[in-house]
């Protein structure tokens, strides 16, 4: 269990929880498919990518969806200013 927890709290943008202690959207998504959901993302959709991901380490594969995750709020933000 420790070792999930460091984890969990190494990657709180991938595991975190909404302010009122409840899993948000999201994390409600990646509780239903584990660890599929995350082979998916990594593999941008590509079934035949699936075996390759799966070769990778657990921190490479984190760091990148974190990565992505990141991007993808910092985009999101940009779209929303232009739109305000």
């Amino acid at each position: 269990m420790e070792f999930r927890a460091r984890v969990v709290d190494s990657y709180d943008e991938l595991f975190g929880q909404s302010g009122n202690g409840t899993l948000d959207a999201a994390s409600q998504f990646t509780k239903k498919w584990s660890w599929y959901g995350t082979i998916f993302a990594l593999a941008q959709g590509d079934l035949r990518r699936f075996q390759d991901i799966t070769k990778l380490s657990m921190h490479e594969c984190f760091m990148m969806l974190s990565f992505m995750k990141d991007k993808a709020d910092v985009e999101s933000k940009e779209i929303k200013k232009k739109f305000n």
